[in-house]
């Protein structure tokens, strides 16, 4: 299956700020972790009163990162929405060299973006001895060393590192035993680049 990658990038400054936003962050995260939600279990998961959560779904909507589920729904009441389809959202700064607005509001996309996984996985440590032994055994997080990499060198990484997940994404799509215990399992990786030493 051919990846859907979406890049945000200058003319995509207003899908940026409607990401800034904790609640809605948290949201678009929430449906891509669970899959297609009812306002109501999505009101649930991040502990948001079920109005607000049904305005911050329209506002991501607006701007193609979630979508109505209708076929869903049990009666005209019920609305469920879903992850649009993609494999990854990626942004450049650099892209947004000598506009003041939209660097501040990528850099507080992202920063909602950061906190938002610190508390899902927080979340996930929580509840890691409640999953079965085989499970606890292997989503731990892991502190691998420093690399020291070239620019270029980063970018090929990143690379390989999205040809891995999308090799592990289509093996998950291809299971035929729907007896497995299979899971949803998100992976990120966020790498720290530290100036040079003085």
């Amino acid at each position: 299956m051919e990846q859907t990658r979406r890049h945000l990038g200058p003319d995509d400054v207003g899908t940026l700020k409607a990401m800034a936003h904790p609640t809605r962050i948290r949201l678009l995260m929430a449906v891509a972790e669970i899959g297609p939600a009812t306002v109501g279990m999505l009101a649930a998961r991040v502990g948001e009163a079920v109005g607000a959560v049904s305005y911050h779904l329209q506002q991501l909507g607006q701007h193609g990162l979630v979508a109505e589920a209708p076929e869903l729904a049990r009666d005209k009441r019920e609305r469920w929405w879903r992850f649009v389809p993609t494999d990854s959202l990626s942004m450049t700064p650099s892209d947004f060299a000598g506009d003041p607005v939209g660097q501040h509001t990528q850099r507080a996309a992202l920063l909602a973006w950061v906190d938002a996984a610190a508390e899902r996985n927080r979340r996930s440590v929580e509840a890691m001895h409640s999953l079965p032994q085989e499970w606890q055994d292997v989503a731990l997080p892991s502190i691998n060393g420093p690399m020291e990499l070239t620019a270029a060198e980063l970018s090929q990484f990143y690379d390989d590192f999205n040809d891995l997940i999308e090799r592990w994404r289509e093996r998950g799509r291809a299971a035929a035993d729907p007896a497995d215990d299979r899971r949803r399992i998100n992976v990120y990786i966020q790498p720290m680049v530290y100036p040079p030493a003085s």
